[in-house]
């Protein structure tokens, strides 16, 4: 279905219509018809009739819905069946009750007992009627609040995007997700949060299907907005009331104001707490020094997520492997019959030379489906993680304050994950710089051969190529920061975390784009499946001359 974001007014809401007598069904819709809007019927009788209207709301994306108050027998006072079926839809669909009953006292009860809920009389006059209606429908849609879009373009590539494709045919579920999250604006203006400089290769965390987005709203102080699935957004503001709200200290922590979920696609808006030129971490990394990055990192790590590491605990007899899966939704077991099916095709260096495992089987063989899973840790440590923390997720502002978006997979966790996470993100940004293959190679080594986690040797740190030199100063802050905060001292663990991570991202690309090369993140991942081969005996591999 086509929708008109540049002018939302000339679209018509779906408004599904519940009513258990023909004729009157026949009657309303052509009101609701001359109206504006696209009445949806529901058919049949009893039963039949509340799952036809459940299947109708569901399959039309309804944004209304008018139910008659007796849908089984209209003499009988003690009928309220319409009241069900609205309590049973209100999480999706703005529900208005239709009631021809007579008795004040009978039709005040009812108010008393659902508050929430608007009704509307039979005897209304048709002017009334409508302006009841209206005024439900601009409380859920943008076409009926008239609200205007002063760059609808930006949702217009997001309709057409892969988040937008789950919207299917009914694509002004994006309007109507910032009509609710916005519910007294008249105007909306959109930018886009700066994922990277026009000059950078950077490649981030595949995110087929989210958006995030800087919203106006008038004079107001703009908000962070996250466009994704419904149950996706659903999961997020769970975890963030579970796991962040009033739990972060210091003043630069984002608050979740708004969210609204429709039946595809849902919305969360958090406050927009930088003052100064804020942009993404993907962005700041390649603008500034390792000195002004290095601090950021500190500040979230210390004053900002200090807490949850102060409240850590042990776990004992744990699969590493299994605790990263249930944070990344089982991923594994979602993509081992494509992905994990296909092959590494290193070069001949790789394979002749070096003799590296074949990441995909190594990974299959000796962790993911192995009796003797070789993540398995006799005691770890976890604490509440964040879970996606991947460049454009952290926020910078100009004066190095620092703060979080997406808690869509915020929860207990390994408490390496979220250290791994932001060095894999490090190494992801390398992926299509092939200039400098032997520097890259070096780094590799460089990252993998400790057996302890700490910062590295300034002559670790030294090399030909600024963007590898710049890499691994921000690595060897990220895990000092680790060894302070988690108490974790074995860089086995931190190894199988990164390991995950290269393949989680392999994974996600081949999902996205089957064709799409992924070299990088699997050699990276082969030579920690070396290294953890030779975990307890010397790692001649590292000493050679490449």
């Amino acid at each position: 279905m086509y929708y008109n974001f540049s002018n939302p007014q000339k679209n018509k809401p779906r408004i599904l219509f519940v009513e258990n007598d023909p004729a009157a069904r026949i009657s309303y819709q052509t009101l609701f018809m001359y109206w504006d809007y696209e009445p949806i019927l529901a058919m049949g009788a009893g039963a039949t009739l509340l799952a036809d209207a459940k299947k109708k709301a569901r399959e039309n994306a309804c944004s209304l819905a008018l139910i008659d108050l007796r849908l089984f027998d209209d003499y009988d006072e003690q009928d309220l069946s319409g009241l069900t079926l609205a309590s049973e839809l209100r999480n999706t669909v703005r529900p208005i009750i239709l009631s021809g009953h007579e008795s004040s006292n009978f039709l005040r009860t009812i108010h008393q007992k659902y508050p929430d809920l608007t009704f509307i009389s039979k005897n209304d006059s048709r002017d009334s009627f409508q302006e009841t209606l209206d005024a439900e429908a601009a409380k859920v849609t943008a076409a009926k609040r008239k609200l205007v879009f002063e760059n609808p373009e930006a949702l217009e590539e997001i309709a057409n995007s892969s988040l937008g494709k789950n919207a299917g045919d009914y694509p002004d579920q994006i309007a109507d997700v910032f009509a609710q999250l916005f519910p007294k604006a008249e105007k909306l203006r959109f930018e886009k949060l700066e994922l990277r400089p026009a000059s950078s290769n950077i490649s981030t965390v595949p995110r087929p299907n989210s958006v995030v987005l800087k919203v106006y709203e008038g004079n107001f102080e703009p908000v962070v907005v996250k466009l994704a699935r419904a149950e996706k957004i659903k999961k997020e503001v769970e975890n963030y009331n579970q796991h962040i709200h009033r739990r972060l200290t210091g003043n630069f922590a984002a608050r979740l104001e708004r969210s609204a979920t429709l039946w595809d696609i849902g919305g969360a808006a958090y406050s927009y707490v930088g003052e100064f030129d804020v942009k993404t971490f993907s962005r700041y990394y390649e603008e500034k020094t390792a000195a002004d990055i290095e601090e950021c990192l500190a500040l979230f790590f210390g004053r900002l997520w200090g807490r949850h590491y102060e409240q850590a605990w042990d776990k004992d007899n744990v699969s590493l492997f299994k605790l990263y899966s249930q944070v990344w939704d089982d991923w594994y077991e979602k993509r081992k019959d494509d992905f994990f099916a296909g092959r590494f095709n290193g070069s001949d260096m790789l394979s002749k030379k070096l003799k590296l495992p074949e990441p995909i089987k190594w990974f299959r063989e000796k962790i993911a489906e192995s009796s003797n899973d070789l993540s398995l840790v006799k005691k770890t440590r976890m604490a509440i993680t964040h879970g996606d923390l991947h460049g454009d997720n952290l926020l910078v502002d100009n004066k190095k304050n620092v703060w979080v978006i997406d808690f869509e997979r915020c929860g207990e966790g390994h408490i390496l994950q979220d250290f791994v996470e932001l060095e894999a993100d490090i190494f992801n940004r390398l992926e299509e710089h092939n200039d400098n293959f032997p520097a890259y190679f070096k780094m590799c080594f460089t990252v993998l051969k400790q057996k302890n986690i700490h910062g590295f040797e300034p002559s670790e740190i030294a090399s030909e190529d600024p963007r590898i030199e710049k890499a691994l100063q921000t690595i060897s802050a990220l895990r000092a920061l680790a060894a302070q905060y988690t108490k974790i001292t074995d860089a086995h663990e931190y190894l199988c975390g990164l390991l995950f991570n290269m393949m989680f991202r392999a994974a996600m690309i081949h999902k996205t784009d089957p064709h799409q090369k992924n070299q990088r993140s699997l050699l990276l991942a082969s030579l920690i499946c070396d290294r953890l081969d030779h975990w307890d005996k010397p790692w001649s591999l590292a000493e050679m001359n490449l």
